[in-house]
């Protein structure tokens, strides 16, 4: 009778080729979940860099009392911010009154793969 020799290396040989690919796709997983929350961390710094944004320029509305000189760039901790504002004047009963629409939108990574963006916008009205 033949003993057969060999036969354990084979075994061990598709145990460890199993068991790498088993990490590989648990390593592949962990980068895919670490990805998706700094996207998702990224995400919520824009929209609060787009806030802030927005909060400047309806200051400057408020104050200034016109949207003349609210169109702008800017950056906010990395976040390229462009806020932009109109007005219109309504005449209801026997007050006027201004009424502000201010948008603002952050940007980061412009153009490219893992572009960020986050627009809010907001309407403010001031008695005249």
């Amino acid at each position: 009778m033949r003993r057969q020799h060999g036969f354990s290396i084979i075994a061990v040989l598709f145990i460890l080729v199993v068991l790498a690919g088993l990490g590989a796709v648990m390593v592949q997983l962990a980068t895919t979940q670490h990805l998706g929350t700094l996207m998702a961390q990224e995400g919520r710094q824009a929209w609060y860099a787009a806030r802030a944004g927005l909060e400047w320029g309806r200051h400057r509305a408020i104050n200034a009392g016109s949207c003349a000189a609210i169109t702008t760039h800017a950056d906010i901790f990395g976040f390229a911010v462009e806020v932009r504002c109109t007005q219109q004047t309504f005449t209801e009963g026997a007050a006027q009154v201004v009424v502000y629409q201010i948008s603002s939108v952050a940007t980061a990574h412009a153009g490219k793969p893992d572009e960020t963006r986050r627009e809010a916008r907001m309407s403010v009205w001031k008695d005249l």
